[in-house]
């Protein structure tokens, strides 16, 4: 429990900077929204010239930008990256910060076992992406419904929102995983833009070759906001593959930590 509590004291201002930051491009994004429907045959000419490939890359390719529910798709593809680069972050750091600022000998010592500390560091990582989706969905559904009319579904706008959760637990997965692979990690930042932007990119590719194959190792492709819009539903084999992934990666991170010698200097 002391371990647990330790670990959101240390990630709470995390937790409170990347959510302000969400939600500051919530409603900096929707601020524009009337300007967007007030000119809709305007807007649907001026982005149907567009290469498909170009509007897939932007998050606005298959979605009508001037109804506020295509409009919220093409934003929450920008705060979906924004959680997955916190929740990537935080699975990268959870088991290599006592190695990296030298006090690993100071908790391994301790009367605990391995799973015991891994398990309390997991469960606050999951408290603090819990909280933020939570926090999120609150303080941005006023925002939205501000701006709704009959076309927005309630149940669009959650799933909008569950994007962001069942993204980030992916990368909380591939995060705890790839923290054990390396000895020592000196900056958690470097490793964590290049894992998110590198599947980012993979999401791109796949967006101009529609290869199914590519969309099952990206969870940006999981979960695509005209599909959520035509559907009010997410497909549930994207969904088993993402929790899929979540489980196997973040044991086998936590197998490795139990095996594995850590240094404190």
């Amino acid at each position: 429990m002391n371990i647990f509590k330790q670990e959101l004291k240390m990630m709470y201002k995390s937790l409170i900077y990347y959510t302000i930051g969400m939600l500051v491009l919530f409603y900096f994004f929707l601020f524009f929204f009337n300007s967007f429907s007030s000119n809709t045959r305007v807007l649907d000419e001026l982005l149907s010239n567009f290469p498909r490939e170009f509007k897939a890359a932007f998050g606005f390719s298959d979605v009508k930008m001037s109804e506020l529910s295509g409009y919220l798709s093409f934003l929450y593809g920008y705060i979906v990256l924004i959680g997955a680069i916190f929740s990537m972050k935080l699975g990268l750091t959870v088991l290599s910060e006592e190695t990296r600022v030298k006090t690993a000998d100071f908790l391994i010592s301790k009367p605990l076992k391995r799973y015991q500390i891994a398990s309390a560091k997991l469960a606050a990582v999951l408290v603090c992406i819990a909280a933020q989706n939570i926090l999120m969905y609150l303080l941005a559904l006023p925002g939205a419904l501000s701006k709704a009319d009959d076309k927005l579904s309630i149940t669009v706008f959650t799933l909008f929102s569950l994007t962001i959760l069942m993204v980030q637990l992916f990368f909380t997965g591939i995060g705890m995983f790839t923290s054990v692979l390396f000895r020592k990690i000196k900056a958690v930042m470097p490793i964590t833009l290049a894992v998110v932007f590198m599947f980012y990119i993979v999401e791109l590719i796949n967006q101009s070759l529609l290869e199914e194959k590519l969309t099952y190792l990206t969870p940006f492709s999981y979960f695509k906001g005209a599909d959520i819009i035509a559907n009010s539903s997410y497909e549930f084999k994207y969904v088993a593959v993402d929790i899929a992934v979540f489980i196997i990666f973040t044991l086998l991170g936590c197998l490795i930590y139990q095996k594995k010698d850590v240094h404190s200097v």
